[in-house]
């Protein structure tokens, strides 16, 4: 699986983890679950378009190219300051068939705000229509006058009088990029030289595979600049004749259509969710094929993979898939804890987007304008050496003002929409009628319910989401001294589907007061 990493430093957040030790984590996390990381998105403090974060939008556009599944975030409020953005922008990327996982917490503050974002993506559209209004608006006029509107600037590029210019020291390297690979030259070899050559990429790295991945196909590099799918005339200096870009294009094509290219996507819907019960290292996902030629998908575990020793078998993922889903529409989507489940969802909801949270986002605007009242009425007797300190901080509280509104501005529309209990429970019902079989209705019963499982041959542990923002881990199932054992589990089998294998699932919710 490949996935990019999105971090993101707050201005106004005074203890929170750098750039560069998110980084460290995600790629420990990635490494851990053989996961292959093939790119960076980064947004930090004091950028000139900070409140746009350009390198999300980016991130988000790039989904559209399907060169990555995952999203990796060091916590879940690096990918969205509110839920309501989570829940806008996770919709986007599903369409994508990319997932965000975080690393530090694998779900979101309770169980309630896990039903509630995923109502919210219900809802995520409307939202984004109409947050999002005057921002597209705005854009829509500025481009409309050929005028470069922020965001990563294409590598070969400069901007100068808000239009693309080519920039005579990083250009010569995106032509021998497009002259070699029109020759037949493989992307390792035009990769290799350039690094050997010293050309480094956009943040001072080496270049990548995956540079010229981004390069190639884009085609401001013959002048025209993309917005919306439409071509903006203007706006960028051609710097690749159109004849070598249409040979790129046709060698680009004949490598798309070779035999490994056309192999089925699988979606493997419990990856990072289902555990070997034995070692309780994560089950991955793998395909094998008969004698007939059949194929068949699997999970098997990581260390077994590894040759490290576990003898766990593999298991199907069909099956697997099917059989969570069965039991969690079997025992737990049921109508009492439906009930219960959407008196909760609506107490979060008030608690989430209440009169004391809009309050207190009030408050804190007043107290930073009257901070930056004071610092302008500082500027007037403080030497002119201490004028960039003064500026510095100005600049600051700017930012934090910034994002203190945009989220403001969200819980007042938030605020105006009132959710009842019955319209949860109509929601909640939609996940009662549908098919197992099916595998997108597995996909959303299993992103919006399942905490972890935990395999073993004989038996399956299932964890529905819990509070506390966690994942089940391993160490949990060894020192817990409340679960039931093998015999104690609930006598849940399996079979309504072909063939399947003997199982007794141990069915756990954590955090509500009756025992369940």
């Amino acid at each position: 699986m490949n996935a990019v990493i999105y971090a993101r430093y707050s201005s106004h957040g005074q203890t929170e983890q750098s750039i560069e030790g998110q980084l460290r984590d995600n790629y420990a996390w990635a490494k851990q679950q053989g996961v292959t990381i093939v790119g960076e998105y980064i947004d930090r403090a004091l950028s000139g378009t900070k409140d746009q974060r350009p390198d999300f939008q980016r991130m988000i556009e790039d989904a559209a190219k399907k060169q990555f599944e995952m999203v990796i975030v060091w916590k879940l409020d690096r990918f969205a300051r509110n839920r309501y953005d989570s829940a806008i922008y996770k919709a986007k990327l599903k369409k994508y068939g990319v997932k965000v996982v975080s690393v530090k917490e694998n779900i979101t503050d309770s169980p309630e705000g896990i039903i509630l974002e995923g109502l919210l993506e219900s809802m995520a559209e409307y939202y984004s229509a109409n947050l999002s209004q005057n921002v597209r608006r705005g854009l829509r006029e500025s481009i409309a006058k050929g005028n470069f509107c922020g965001g990563t600037i294409p590598y070969g590029y400069r901007v100068e009088n808000k239009k693309l210019v080519i920039d005579d020291k990083t250009a010569p390297m995106i032509r021998y990029m497009f002259e070699e690979y029109a020759k037949g030259t493989s992307k390792k070899d035009i990769i290799d030289e350039l690094n050997r050559r010293g050309c480094m990429g956009r943040f001072g790295k080496p270049l990548s595979y995956n540079s010229m991945t981004h390069v190639l196909p884009n085609t401001v590099y013959i002048g025209e600049y993309k917005y919306a799918g439409n071509v903006v005339p203007g706006l960028a200096e051609p710097m690749i004749d159109r004849d070598l870009f249409a040979v790129v294009q046709e060698r680009l094509k004949r490598n798309a259509r070779s035999p490994a290219a056309e192999k089925a996507k699988v979606s493997y819907l419990l990856q990072g969710k289902a555990f070997c019960g034995y070692c309780g290292t994560p089950m991955v996902g793998e395909s094998g094929r008969s004698h007939t030629g059949a194929i068949y998908n699997y999970y098997a575990c990581h260390a077994k993979k590894k040759r490290r020793g576990c003898h766990k078998k593999n298991e199907r993922k069909d099956f697997i898939e099917w059989y969570v889903v069965e039991q969690t529409l079997q025992y737990i989507l049921t109508p009492r804890r439906i009930e219960r489940v959407a008196r909760a969802v609506v107490e979060e909801y008030k608690k989430e987007f209440s009169d004391t949270r809009i309050t207190d986002l009030e408050k804190a605007v007043a107290q930073i304008d009257r901070e930056l009242d004071k610092l302008v009425d500082a500027l007037i007797d403080a030497p002119k050496a201490a004028h960039k300190r003064i500026y510095d901080r100005m600049e600051v509280l700017e930012a934090q003002k910034a994002d203190i509104e945009t989220d403001l501005a969200k819980l007042r529309i938030a605020q105006a929409i009132q959710l009842t209990e019955s319209e949860v429970r109509a929601w909640l019902k939609q996940f009662t009628v549908g098919d197992p079989m099916d595998e997108n209705f597995r996909r959303r019963i299993i992103d919006v319910f399942i905490n972890a499982i935990y395999l073993y041959d004989d038996r399956v542990l299932i964890f529905y989401n819990i509070k506390g923002g966690k994942q089940v881990s391993y160490i949990d199932i060894i020192n817990s001294s409340d679960l039931p054992t093998e015999s104690e589990g609930s006598d849940l089998k399996a079979d309504a589907v072909p063939k399947p294998p003997v199982r007794v699932a141990s069915l756990f919710i954590r955090g509500s007061k009756g025992g369940e």
